[in-house]
């Protein structure tokens, strides 16, 4: 039997039309459905033998680890590179503000901020301007998670494939097919 079919209704008698071309008697209908309960029994075992297989290999956290080193690699990379960016970051602003000429610059500003508006003197940002920088911050984290989602499809998708043609022992597991019009 192939994926797709159930095994019923492949042309041998079944219980509802009694005897066919191919089966006499009622014995002989039984003994074929027998057959073809066995044949469904085995198949379903190796079924759920191969999801147990897959199953532990997709919970073996060292033979993920092996199998995913280079994408390990490469995220914890990106981590360690971005936050030793936002330290170097932090820093180099830190050092550019202790200068005398920016400090001299933002005493100018408060000093001109203070004439303009003496209400607004260290005033608070609005609730609105909370919520805009909120929404902005939200957006801007999706954005760049769908962007690295997508680089590590693509980089994974490309292992696979490179994979796939230096060793093709068996042809892949047949994916289910997608009911959408392309």
């Amino acid at each position: 039997m192939g994926e797709g079919t159930t095994g019923l209704g492949d042309g041998r008698a079944t219980a509802t039309n009694g005897a066919s071309g191919a089966a006499g008697s009622p014995r002989e209908t039984v003994r074929l459905l027998e057959g073809q309960i066995t044949a469904l029994r085995v198949e379903l075992s190796d079924l759920v033998a191969e999801l147990d297989r897959r199953r532990r290999e997709a919970l073996d956290i060292k033979l993920q680890v092996r199998r995913h080193a280079g994408e390990i690699t490469l995220t914890s990379a990106a981590l360690v590179g971005a936050a030793t960016g936002f330290v170097w970051l932090s820093i180099w602003r830190n050092r550019r503000r202790q200068r005398l000429g920016a400090r001299v610059g933002r005493v100018q500003h408060t000093m001109s901020r203070m004439i303009a508006g003496p209400a607004r003197v260290g005033a608070e940002p609005t609730i609105p301007m909370r919520i805009v920088a909120a929404a902005a911050n939200a957006a801007a984290a999706t954005l760049i998670r769908k962007v690295l989602e997508r680089v590590v499809h693509h980089v994974m998708e490309h292992r696979r494939l490179a994979a796939a043609d230096t060793r093709s022992p068996a042809p892949p597991l047949a994916q289910p097919k997608s009911h959408t019009a392309a």
